[in-house]
């Protein structure tokens, strides 16, 4: 009986197999007759970036060579439009497919970009949340924190290299790290993602920030002991400037263990 029920249980699989087989042919042979009709593009706007538009998808897509409308859908080289696309810098990601509505759907998701360095050669560029290099765009200017004075890296190198896990080589030659791995520790915390507004570095790689409300100047030092430093800085912010006033003093200083050392105008 269950030798019987094996066998039978056994030939419903081989014909489900069968089956799926059959359709996926027939569905194969139904996308060589549908030609592509329209190409759709949707790209993400969630983090309110708007460094690609459609008109620079259809660019890359046009670069190829190829005509796209009126092709069966079945000839469209999905794998090579993916990586034509990825291959902009400011674009982390996209999916291509087709329908069989005849449509060619791209969605895009934007590079999100966390911090803008000026070196001091002049050369900007932003660095994006996974701690690559982004060019500037002609289309659209990102609302984040300024970086400058001593930047003296090499973009080069860096162009090809993630600042998230950098090797002990360039995490030791690179004030770049620094800087990703402060506005990475900022923007957790929504005041100070709103607070801080340029980060100055020195030449001994000491930063100092420049906050948003209050016309001072705060030293933070080496960019080390970040949770200790910020919560000193509240705590002041809190108990002392509450009280004084935010303009009185032109310096706050967190280099020192346990101390706030402010300078009076």
């Amino acid at each position: 009986m269950k030798k019987a029920l094996k066998i039978t249980k056994l030939i419903g699989w081989t014909f489900a197999v069968i089956g799926l087989l059959v359709c996926l042919g027939f569905s194969a042979k139904e996308s060589d007759k549908i030609k592509c009709a329209q190409i759709e593009v949707v790209i993400d706007h969630d983090s309110g970036n708007s460094f690609i538009t459609r008109s620079d998808i259809m660019d890359i897509l046009n670069s190829k060579g190829d005509s796209i409308v009126g092709s069966s859908l079945s000839s469209l080289p999905i794998t090579t439009y993916e990586k034509l696309i990825n291959s902009h810098p400011s674009i982390r990601s996209s999916q291509v497919y087709t329908r069989l509505n005849g449509t060619l759907s791209i969605n895009v998701d934007q590079r999100q970009p966390v911090v803008r360095i000026i070196s001091a050669t002049g050369e900007s560029f932003y660095l994006d949340s996974e701690g690559f290099l982004m060019p500037l765009s002609q289309n659209y200017t990102a609302r984040v924190p300024v970086a400058t004075g001593h930047i003296h890296d090499d973009t080069y190198e860096l162009k090809i290299t993630s600042l998230r896990n950098p090797s002990d080589s360039l995490a030791s030659t690179t004030s770049l790290d620094d800087i990703y791995q402060l506005v990475m520790f900022i923007r957790q915390d929504e005041f100070w993602n709103a607070q801080i507004q340029q980060l100055i570095v020195d030449e001994k790689s000491e930063v100092t920030m420049i906050p948003r409300v209050g016309n001072q100047e705060i030293a933070l030092g080496q960019v080390k002991d970040l949770e200790s430093r910020f919560r000193k800085l509240w705590i002041f912010y809190q108990k002392g400037l509450n009280r004084t006033g935010w303009d009185q003093y032109s310096k706050i200083n967190l280099k020192y263990r346990d101390q706030v050392i402010c300078t009076k105008r």
